[in-house]
């Protein structure tokens, strides 16, 4: 009980403010706390550590009201997060152990769309539609706007995404399906996989289909629809993560589901999951009655 205790307290005595209104205020924000809050962190990293039980989370970031329709993470070679706002093309990115937004840019005459999930491909990023239409670019400074180029997958007329991560060893993209357009269809987990570099349009290499059955296991959830995907750093097997029914599952890149289980802790809006090389599971919520927060957690595979 003691983690979650400091957990909690760190986010309502030590929330992230990420509120300044220049680069420069934020530099001497982040300045101020982030050494402060990265020794709590480790702190409860290693009460974390001593305890078996995963539940628990190490911190939990009450995110700036800019954020409030925080969406899909992506982890950086530097162990910060990518996130974006769900109806504007603009990515933030996060320090998940101090909670500080360090910057956001922006694509190139503020795009708008239902913009849902975003991953990291060597040095170029992908923001993804609901549609399927993909967005490629590169990483911008802080309020710069970058240009971009569109590929459109045609895969809307089949599903409603909100998944997407880029599984490196076989260099392609993956798109989870949220919802099947076609009601004739059976319920499963559907991932689409993309070879890169894209061509436009992109075409579908592969196809894994999972019956919802094998998905769910021993859960009562009626289906799975998942918000976000990310790639396990030692396994590789693909973690999902679905809003509707506050669970996770972790598939192999061959199709079985080797964990199927809920989220730990409170999570009314899970958009977003990213796991870390150092060991570390971070989910982003919306806002949804509470304020929009990340939440991260040991990550155990």
């Amino acid at each position: 009980m003691m983690l979650a205790k400091i957990a909690l307290l760190a986010a309502l005595v030590a929330p992230l403010d990420g509120c300044g209104d220049t680069p420069q205020a934020r530099a001497a924000e982040a300045k101020s706390v982030s050494a402060q809050r990265i020794r709590q962190f480790r702190q409860r990293e290693a009460q974390a550590d001593a305890n078996p039980d995963r539940n628990l989370p190490v911190a939990e970031w009450i995110m700036p009201y800019n954020l409030r329709e925080i969406s899909g993470l992506a982890v950086t070679t530097r162990g910060t997060v990518l996130t974006h706002d769900d109806n504007v093309g603009r990515v933030s990115e996060i320090d998940p152990r101090t909670g500080i937004l360090l910057k956001s840019f922006s694509l190139a005459g503020l795009q708008k769309g239902d913009f849902e999930a975003i991953t990291i491909a060597g040095q170029d990023i992908y923001l993804m539609a609901s549609n399927g239409k993909l967005f490629k670019f590169r990483e911008g400074a802080d309020g710069e706007q970058v240009p971009f180029t569109v590929f459109n997958t045609h895969l809307g007329k089949e599903c409603e995404f909100e998944s997407l991560t880029y599984e490196q060893d076989s260099s392609r993209l993956l798109m989870a399906c949220k919802r099947l357009l076609n009601k004739n269809e059976g319920k499963e987990l559907r991932i689409y996989m993309l070879p890169l570099p894209l061509r436009n349009p992109p075409v579908v290499s592969n196809t894994m289909a999972i019956p919802i059955d094998e998905v769910r296991q021993k859960n009562k959830w009626k289906n799975f629809r998942p918000s976000d995907m990310n790639i396990d750093p030692f396994t590789g097997n693909y973690v999902i993560v679905a809003s509707r029914e506050q669970a996770y599952v972790v598939v192999t890149p061959e199709g079985d589901v080797v964990r199927s289980e809920p989220l730990p802790g409170d999570h009314r809006q899970a958009e977003g999951i990213a796991i870390t090389r150092d060991s570390l599971m971070i989910v982003s919520d919306e806002a949804n009655v509470t304020p929009p927060k990340i939440t991260v957690y040991r990550w155990r595979p």
